[in-house]
Order: structure tokens, then sequence, then C-alpha cells
């Protein structure tokens, strides 16, 4: 495990994109709680073709547009067909969520991505026992402070 900002972290996602020739991202996550994660990692490629798949419903898919240069912005879409790279977050791992490793791996299966990431919380993935096969995996450890 290495110890690092967020800053570094955002860019060695960004390195990850780019050293493999991605055109075109999709988030795939739980709305509201993914989705902001999406639109966090999304800023740093934003020169890409980005989109938010709400669960594993690619039917549902939000492009992910960038609003006066200030954030990325969800808008109406439609069905994604195929992929460069497809992220898959930690949030649809959750029981809570009840989404199966199977939909994941039918939604990896339906948008051949080229490449395939996960990137979670607290080994989120492993918790929940999923075999899926990440060409990268971004495993993130929180550890946080309150004062007052």
């Amino acid at each position: 495990m290495k110890a690092m900002s967020l800053s570094q972290l955002l860019r060695e996602f960004r390195e990850v994109i780019s050293t493999n020739n991605i055109n075109t991202v999709a988030f795939a996550g739980i709305p509201g709680f993914c989705q902001p994660f999406a639109e966090l990692f999304g800023f740093v490629i934003r020169d890409k073709e980005l989109y938010f798949i709400p669960y594993t419903n690619y039917k549902d898919s939000k492009k992910l547009i960038l609003k006066e240069n200030i954030g990325l912005q969800m808008e109406d879409f439609g069905e994604l067909d195929k992929v460069d790279c497809l992220v898959i977050f930690g949030g649809l791992a959750m029981k809570k969520f009840n989404i199966s490793e199977d939909n994941v791996q039918a939604l990896i299966n339906s948008l051949s991505p080229k490449l395939t990431l996960g990137i979670c919380f607290m080994s989120m993935f492993k918790k929940a026992n999923w075999k899926i096969k990440f060409d990268y995996l971004f495993d993130i450890y929180i550890s946080y402070e309150v004062e007052r």
C-alpha cells in the first residue's frame, strides 16, 4: 500500500488512462454515492468522452459534460454500446444495493472495454469476494480526524 495525496491519486489515474490510449471512459456506480467520484476522477481526464452508468444500466447512461471549465455535469445521452475503458466503483459491491458480480460482468461483456478499472474504498471488492479481473485496481484507504 502506498500513501498518497488526493492529487497524487488523480494524477496516477490520469496516467493509466493516457498510457493506454483511452478515448472513451464510462464510470459505473451508485447514483448519488459513486457519481460524485465519477465527476472527480473524470475532471482530470475531461478531454476524453465520459459517461456515467447508474448501477449497471448502460441503457440509462448519462454523458459527463464539462461546464464552464469548473466541473462535470450529467446530461441525457442514451445507450452506450462500446467504450475504451470501463471504471467499476466499489459501491456496486455493497450488499445494500443488491448488485451481483454477474450483473457487473454482464456489463463488462456488453461494453467490451479494452481496459477495466476498479476504484473502491477499504477493499470493498475483496470484502464482497468479487473475482472480477481488473486491469488496474485503485483500492483507497481513508484516514481522517475530526477536530473541534
